[in-house]
């Protein structure tokens, strides 16, 4: 089965800041893959700019506070569907929705 069919999520690659944010593909044209992103920006792209929209307990991305909707670098503690609870730095937690995660690759 081929993960990038369309109405299926994905974390895509946004090229002003380099990360990976949580997209719905919207269609499909050969290799050329068309997305949505949850903040309703629009381009097309390819499956080299995307990831599989899986996030797991450990897993260690940045999440946009409910407090101040800044982005902090967090730990995942739990998945629950589309809500996700995550930890601070400062030993903090709170429920938040993976449409509020984003994620750094380094390619280096």
């Amino acid at each position: 089965m081929d993960y990038w069919t369309e109405g299926n999520r994905a974390f895509a690659f946004w090229d002003e800041d380099e990360y990976f944010y949580p997209a719905t593909i919207v269609a499909l044209d050969g290799e050329d893959i068309f997305i949505r992103f949850d903040t309703g920006e629009e381009e097309w792209t390819n499956a080299d700019y995307l990831e599989e929209f899986i996030v797991e307990v450990d897993d260690e991305v940045e999440c946009k506070s409910t407090q101040d909707n800044l982005y902090y670098d967090v730990t995942v503690l739990d998945v629950d569907g589309d809500r996700v609870e995550v930890e601070y730095e400062d030993e903090t937690s709170e429920w938040s929705t993976l449409s509020r995660l984003r994620f750094f690759v380094d390619e280096s």
